[in-house]
């Protein structure tokens, strides 16, 4: 089955595999049209871009960029995004850096909580250079024998509730939107069924998107039928990807969710600035 999965990882950030060896599994499923969206960073697209020309597979540099809101935490991405993105390159740097910082406050809770690991016990789960978040620590958590799994040390420790978790320092949203689509990106909304808002069109109204992600594991069909609504009544493309980060599961693997042609043709007529 063809298609297009715009929201996959790489070790560049919190993935498993290397931008390489993702092409290649987007190629060998099948897909037409690929994004790498790696968190707060651009480092994987050269060598994605290389190899999806060696395989003949469509792909589309991109990133997901968290933005810290007054209520929450809310992802962007970024599609198209070049390798002469002034704008977006300098707020992914700066954000890639306080990463690091971040992952520094998060140690030191979880020592004074009694959990004994160290930068480089997480920097170990890291390739090198990449944007370290908190899935890194939750390996590390997981390799101490403090948790039996990822998920025990979010909800534990890490979740936005935890008694480890720590704010991310981010830029503004209207800074974020603006420089993507100065840059001649386009913003997209990610995953908007994991947010904890009752209201979704009334938050994001002042918000100039250019896509909502409908279709992604998360959504049920509801909300993927709720989110595609949103994006035909506001005129921009209902967009969708697996988000996947190199897990193998039966349900959840690279092109588990897709959209067509139609709507990559749509991200990229949307370009401006």
């Amino acid at each position: 089955m063809a298609g297009a999965d715009l929201h996959v990882h790489s070790s560049a950030s919190d993935g498993r595999f290397s931008p390489r060896e993702v092409m290649r599994r987007a190629h060998g499923v099948g897909l037409d049209s690929v994004a790498l969206t790696d968190h707060d960073t651009l480092q994987g697209n050269p060598a994605a871009a290389d190899e999806a020309a060696r395989l003949g597979l469509d792909f589309i540099p991109g990133c997901e960029i968290s933005v810290q809101t007054p209520s929450v935490e809310v992802h962007l991405l970024a599609y198209f995004v070049s390798d002469h993105a002034e704008r977006v390159g300098a707020i992914v740097r700066r954000q890639h850096a306080a990463r690091r910082d971040r992952l520094v406050a998060i140690v030191e809770r979880l020592r004074g909580l009694g959990v004994s690991i160290t930068l480089q016990d997480v920097e170990r789960h890291a390739a090198a250079g990449a944007a370290i978040g908190r899935m890194h620590v939750a390996h590390a958590l997981k390799e101490a024998g403090a948790v039996a799994s990822a998920s025990e040390a979010f909800s534990r420790f890490l979740g936005d509730e935890g008694p480890a978790y720590v704010l991310k320092e981010t830029a503004s949203a209207e800074e974020i939107v603006s420089a993507v689509w100065e840059d001649g990106a386009v913003p997209v909304l990610a995953h908007p069924g994991l947010l904890p808002i009752s209201d979704l069109e009334s938050h994001f109204a002042d918000w100039e998107l250019g896509g909502i992600e409908a279709e992604h594991p998360s959504h049920s069909p509801m909300m993927r039928a709720y989110l595609a609504e949103w994006a035909t009544r506001r005129g921009i493309p209902a967009t969708g990807g697996s988000d996947w980060h190199g897990d193998e599961s039966a349900r959840e693997y690279i092109g588990c969710r897709r959209v067509d042609g139609s709507v990559v043709a749509s991200l990229r007529d949307s370009r401006r600035r």
